[in-house]
Formats: structure tokens, C-alpha cells, sequence
């Protein structure tokens, strides 16, 4: 089952990886003349709106002209898109015709292509008076890909729905009649890629916000001989742009962690080792929005004792967090992690904590298990939360080997699960961040770039995004 936000993210990588949308489009409409064909119709209008849902919509017009039924299309608003505009041209030049105003009564069937997935609020005008005039007729109504003005609660209410691919989040038969899925053409590497479209799923700040309302992220990691992985982590969190970062680590490493950090509110977690004390209790208890736990605090036995008493006390308390590296192991006895947390092992550490050849089927199989988003790091980065899996194979780099890549992707993850982006899209756009930033490393430095060098690169990796998620 997609979201809405799966549907724009799956257009936007289908573009990117060349696919040709507009097969995509007439398969859409062919998909969408065929249930209207199966009504046996004896007139026909088909609203169209400015976007490619309305493209849609002039296929499916064009498709029942040419096979002898009486179709009329109205144009709510012209063509903004070029491929809405190129299917308009082409119902034009095939003497399709028009109706000036749009009065429902006459018509038996009409179709609903004025709104898809793309829409941010509910419908405004023209829009909104022409859904209550759907909804008032007595027509057979069929909307196309989502009934518009979905999932809002000024929509239309159709008979049927024609979904392309999949059924979306939150549509059942009450609020979208009989829904029929279409299979339009994407191929199956675009189904599952992680690719730039993921950024649709980067949060925005709201106007009227205030300092806390976009993220507390909490961050513990780091021992007397690994100072560099809390370092990196935190700098990957704040890159993702929550409010307030708070490390948690061993007092020995604050003055490094504060010279090449001073953005992180630190705070002492043990002297050598990390430990839980009352106060990261507190912050989580009271302030997280999400934790990350692993980054350097070492295999030693104490360490890893503290990491599960952490990782307990945080699932304990409902809080999402990101588990790496040591505090895998320290996971190990855990069976239901509610759906709330991310795991990102390595392709060995994979093996250690499940047992298993990290192959597609087994990472699912893991997830479903310990009910988690897994994030598997590798040559291919295979992310899944048991029923969904999408892999990042073009983008990133082979170089990305190098100690504290790993560390980035935690904190990623951490500082946009605690801006409330769900522990699967925060996977999604971790790897995509990340990855894409260490793949502009190399090919701005080569192999001379620095893991810094890739935190200095996420800004034009996210703001690449900001069109798209505006």
C-alpha cells in the first residue's frame, strides 16, 4: 500500500531515471477508459484539472472518442504541465469538444480527473464548487488515481477509482467507491529506488514555529578512544535541521567534542565509557523526539550493559531511535521493537546480530521479526521495514568505506526522526542524504575528500529538494 507521499516520491524517481512518463500517462487513461467502457455509458464528461491528473483525463477522453462514444471534456483550469498540455493538444486535434460550463445533469457517467496526489490543503475554487457539483449529481462518478480533494475531507465521492500501481494510504470503498488498481508500467528498479524524489519527504518548518516545535534529537555515543563517531553523528543530526541536538557522551572526549562541534549541547554521560544516569533519563522521558545510540561507545562489557539499559528505558518510554554499530549488540534480546526504531548495521554486523546472509529476502525477513526499519549499509543500501523494502544503488560512492560514513547516516536518521518524519521515509532519505553528499565528495575531491567534507556537502544535496517540497 503506497501513501500519498510514496505516489509523488515514485513519479519523481521515475523521471530521474529516464522512465518515459508519458506511456505512463496513456496507460493511466487507457486504465481508466476501460472501467468506463465497462459501465456502458451513454454520454460522458471529463473534468480535467491543470496538472497530469487532468492529462489522464484527455487520454481517457481521447480513447472512448475514437471508439464512438459521446465524451465531452471541461477544462477547469488550463494545462500547466507539458504532458497535461500535450494530451489537451492532442483531444483538440482529434475534434474532441468541450462543454463551456460544466451542468452535470445529462451526463451518466462522469470522471473525475481534476486533483490527484500532488495537493497540499483542501481544495480551493475553481476546484471546490466543482466537487460539490459531482457530488450533487447523479451521474455514475469515476475519479482518477485518488477521488480529489483525497484524503481531505472536502473531496469528491466517487462510485468507482481507477489508482495507478497501488492502492494509497487511507482508501477503502467507503470514501473512494470500488477502487481498481492499475498496473501503469513502472519497472520494478523504480518501484523500489531510493533516489532524489525522497526528498519530497523532508520536513519543512511551519511559519509560526517555535524553538523545540521542529525536533529535540538526542544523540549518546563515544568512549576515551573513539572520539570521532559522536562527532560525526551529531554533525549529520544538526545537518538534518531539528531544533536542539544533545550529546550525550563521556566526559574525557567533551573538550574535542566541543572544539569540532560547538553547535551540539553536550552533556556527560560517564568518564571513559558511556553510561545511563538521571539525566539522559530525563531528557528522554521528558524532551526526545527521537534518540540514536551506538556511534563509538566501544565493545567494552560495561558500555554495552549501559546501551541496553538505554535502549530498553527509550522503547519503555514510546520514544523512535536509531540503533548502530556496539548497541546492536546491545539490542540483541529485544524481539518487538514496536515499529519505532531504525537499525543500521553494516552487511557484517548483520550477519553478527541475525545470523544471516544479508540477502533482500533475509533483511525483510529480519525486519518483520523484531518488527524495526532496517538499513542494511552496503555496496547496494537495502532498507525495509518488512513489507516494503527500496534500495539506494546509484547514489552514492564505492569509497564510502571509510570510517564515520557510518556514523552520518545515524545521526541522518536521528535528526529527521525527531522532526517527525516516520523511521521507514527517514531510512529512505538517510541513505539518499548521505549517500548522494559522499558521491559529490569524490567528485569534487576524489579520493582526497575528508568525512567532513561530505557533512559540508548535505546542504546542496537538501536544498537540490526544496523545489519539489514547496
Amino acid at each position: 500500500m503506497f501513501t500519498v507521499l510514496d505516489s509523488k516520491i515514485l513519479d519523481l524517481n521515475a523521471e530521474v531515471s529516464g522512465v518515459n512518463m508519458e506511456s505512463l500517462m496513456d496507460n493511466a487513461g487507457r486504465a481508466v477508459a476501460d472501467l468506463v467502457r465497462s459501465l456502458r455509458p451513454r454520454r460522458i464528461i471529463v473534468i480535467c484539472g491543470s496538472g497530469n491528473n487532468g492529462g489522464d483525463g484527455y487520454v481517457a477522453a481521447s480513447l472512448l472518442q475514437k471508439e464512438g462514444f459521446t465524451v465531452e471534456c471541461y477544462q477547469a483550469s488550463p494545462p500547466s504541465t507539458i504532458l497535461c498540455n500535450k494530451k489537451h493538444n492532442q483531444f483538440v486535434d482529434n475534434g474532441g469538444t468541450f462543454a463551456k460550463e460544466f451542468l452535470p445533469s445529462g451526463y451518466d457517467v462522469i470522471v473525475d480527473a481534476l486533483l490527484g496526489v500532488g495537493i497540499s490543503g483542501e481544495p480551493r475554487e475553481p476546484y471546490s464548487s466543482i466537487i460539490d457539483l459531482i457530488n450533487d449529481s447523479a451521474a455514475t462518478v469515476v475519479s482518477v488515481d485518488v477521488p480529489s480533494g483525497f484524503p481531505f475531507q472536502h473531496r469528491v465521492k466517487p462510485h468507482y477509482t481507477v489508482t495507478m500501481q497501488s492502492v494509497k494510504e487511507g482508501m477503502n470503498e467507503s470514501n473512494c467507491g470500488k477502487v481498481v488498481i492499475a498496473d501503469v508500467g513502472f519497472p520494478k528498479q523504480v518501484l523500489e529506488m531510493i533516489g532524489p524524489g525522497d526528498l519530497v519527504a523532508f520536513p519543512m518548518s511551519k511559519r509560526d514555529s517555535h524553538k523545540g516545535e521542529n525536533g529535540i534529537c538526542v544523540l549518546v555515543g563515544g568512549s576515551t578512544n573513539y572520539f570521532g563517531a559522536p562527532t560525526y553523528m551529531a554533525l549529520s543530526a544538526l545537518r538534518m535541521g531539528p531544533d536542539l541536538v544533545n550529546l550525550f557522551a563521556p566526559s574525557s572526549i567533551h573538550s574535542y567534542i566541543a572544539s569540532n562541534c560547538p553547535w551540539v549541547i553536550l552533556h556527560k554521560s560517564g568518564v571513559d565509557e558511556i553510561e545511563f544516569n538521571y539525566d539522559l533519563m530525563k531528557m528522554i522521558r521528558e524532551r526526545a523526539d527521537a534518540l540514536a545510540i551506538g556511534p563509538g561507545i566501544s565493545k567494552g562489557e560495561r558500555a554495552i550493559n549501559e546501551a541496553a539499559k538505554i535502549v530498553e528505558f527509550a522503547l519503555l518510554s514510546n520514544r523512535r531511535m536509531v540503533i548502530d554499530a556496539d548497541a546492536l549488540e546491545a539490542s540483541r534480546s529485544i524481539t518487538d521493537f514496536r515499529g519505532s526504531a531504525v537499525l543500521t548495521p553494516h552487511r557484517g554486523e548483520f550477519r553478527s546480530v541475525f545470523g544471516m546472509e544479508p540477502s533482500e529476502e533475509n533483511v525483510m525477513k529480519a525486519a518483520r521479526e523484531v518488527n524495526a526499519v532496517l538499513l542494511v549499509k552496503g555496496e547496494v543500501d537495502i532498507a525495509t521495514d518488512g513489507t516494503v523494502l527500496k534500495k539506494n544503488v546509484s547514489f552514492h560512492h564505492q569509497s564510502m568505506t571509510r570510517g564515520g560514513t557510518g556514523d552520518l547516516v545515524t545521526g541522518a536518521v536521528a535528526g529527521l526522526m525527531s522532526r517527525k518524519v516516520d523511521p521507514l521515509h527517514s531510512a529512505f532519505l538517510a541513505s539518499y542524504i548521505i549517500g548522494q553528499s559522499g558521491y559529490n565528495a569524490y567528485r569534487k575531491m576524489g579520493d582526497a575528500y575528508l568525512v567532513s567534507d561530505i557533512v559540508n556537502l548535505i546542504p546542496e544535496v537538501i536544498k537540490s529538494g526544496t523545489k519539489q517540497n514547496s
